[in-house]
């Protein structure tokens, strides 16, 4: 339900979007990529607006912003120096596959490429490419939390994507970082990732494959990691299988458990909205003694500090746990 536009009159929504822009200003956030409005978090259900570097891309999940992407427009304009400003038709998501949701550009001529920075490492976003533009925002502090624990460390980094925790652990000084994703596509845009950050690519530090395949084959070959982080997709496709979250993450975890050293640590998260934190950790406790260890630290982690309103909507919704294990 769009509560915002049923009880604001349209000259409204401008001092609304103001009011979000200046609450992620006043956070003073090490970053120039970020979630500017946040849905009903911010008062205008339906509606999300990210920030990536002068690129911005708004998400429309109700019809009923249609007749505002003007306002919306201006006030973007106004209030930042905007080079390219897309709106994405997310109404039907759920039925449309990414790369056929309706994208309209309103800013800009086809330079939908721009490097953002984040504390202080750089990354390559595209917001035409598909529905994820190359770096997930909600996962900022997390990135940087299990970075801390990299330093002289081998991670593991599962579902890579285009690998922005293997960069983050890389800087933080990791001994080895091994990126498993199944897409050639994604660990290409990690390579470039590495070098805008000059990082020298290491020997297998990116693997084309099966994450859960990885995970058995490193367990069995006792190649075992310090630091796993598994942040699958709720759902995919891979050789005729399907991977859904909900139904594979408790044998995940497990494998992931197997291929730990004995005081490894295991990051799970997942954003779908019908996985709670006390579930994975239910999970984990299950894996936990499946596989001889034990886990004697949880860390409950969600999405970043400018994600108002995170775990009252489907649409913003994180949860994330690191555990510290031992083998008993």
């Amino acid at each position: 339900m769009l509560t915002a536009l049923s009880s604001h009159p349209s000259e409204d929504i401008p001092l609304q979007l103001k009011r979000a822009f200046s609450f992620r200003e006043s956070l003073g956030l090490d970053t120039n990529a970020m979630r500017l409005v946040n849905s009903q978090g911010d008062g205008l259900a339906g509606l999300i607006i990210d920030r990536f570097n002068k690129n911005f891309v708004v998400y429309i999940l109700d019809a009923r912003w249609y007749p505002h992407q003007k306002a919306i427009r201006d006030a973007l304009a106004e209030h930042f120096e905007v080079a390219y400003l897309v709106f994405k038709d997310r109404t039907v998501s759920q039925t449309r596959s990414a790369s056929h949701i309706a994208v309209d550009v309103l800013i800009g001529q086809g330079n939908s490429q721009t490097i953002v920075e984040e504390n202080g490492l750089r990354f390559h976003v595209d917001l035409n490419d598909n529905l994820n533009q190359g770096l997930f925002l909600d996962m900022r502090k997390n990135r940087k939390l299990v970075a801390s624990y990299a330093p002289g460390r081998a991670v593991l980094n599962c579902f890579a994507y285009t690998c922005s925790f293997g960069v983050y652990c890389r800087k933080s000084g990791a001994s080895r970082v091994t990126n498993v994703d199944i897409s050639a596509k994604f660990l290409q845009k990690g390579k470039e990732n590495y070098r805008l950050n000059h990082l020298r690519e290491g020997r297998s530090e990116f693997v084309n494959e099966h994450a859960v395949h990885y995970l058995e084959r490193v367990a069995k070959r006792n190649n075992l990691f310090d630091i796993i982080i598994l942040d699958p997709p709720s759902f995919s496709r891979f050789k005729g299988t399907v991977f859904s979250v909900k139904k594979d993450m408790p044998l995940l975890i497990e494998k992931a458990f197997r291929a730990l050293t004995p005081e490894g640590m295991l990051f799970v998260s997942t954003n779908l909205s019908s996985i709670s934190r006390p579930q994975i950790e239910e999970w984990a406790h299950l894996a936990a003694k499946k596989t001889g260890r034990k886990i004697i630290e949880v860390n409950r982690l969600g999405q970043d500090i400018e994600f108002r309103g995170s775990g009252l909507m489907k649409e913003s919704f994180l949860s994330a746990v690191l555990l510290k294990t031992v083998s008993v």
